[in-house]
């Protein structure tokens, strides 16, 4: 299990937390690495101090399996306290990145409403399905999370 790090997880870019109801979208980008990410390996996005909510996510992917049949799938959650899995898992069977323009997978569920707001945590995503051809050495993916307090 491999674990690979946003921007802002290396502190290379910081992203506005937000301080009112109102929802905030913050963008947090991911350089992907020259190796496939394999299945179990955690992308740790952002932390999220308590009292933050994380209302909706996007993922938005340029091509990063090129297989005609590509298989890559993640899913999104909070990560455990050693950081090597999710400790809840908000949606899985995200499928971004599988066309030749990209994809975006959105949010079908509340689920990420039903997290416990009252402590700090880390939102990652989770490879669930391996790479059938991987494509995405290098390339940028973003999760625009929208969040409010």
């Amino acid at each position: 299990m491999a674990k690979i790090l946003s921007e802002v997880m290396t502190g290379k870019k910081s992203v506005p937390q937000p301080n009112s109801a109102f929802i905030e979208r913050v963008p947090v980008t991911v350089v992907l690495p020259a190796a496939a990410p394999a299945v179990n390996d955690i992308i740790s996005l952002l932390e999220l101090p308590p009292g933050v909510e994380l209302v909706d996510f996007d993922i938005i992917a340029p091509q990063t399996d090129s297989n005609g049949a590509p298989t890559n799938t993640l899913s999104i959650g909070s990560e455990n306290a050693l950081g090597t899995d999710l400790t809840v898992v908000y949606e899985s069977g995200l499928t971004a990145g599988r066309t030749a323009n990209g994809s975006i997978s959105r949010s079908t569920t509340a689920n990420t409403l039903a997290a416990d707001k009252t402590i700090a945590r880390r939102i990652a995503l989770k490879v669930t399905g391996a790479f059938a051809t991987y494509a995405g050495a290098g390339k940028t993916l973003l999760v625009l999370l929208h969040l409010k307090a």
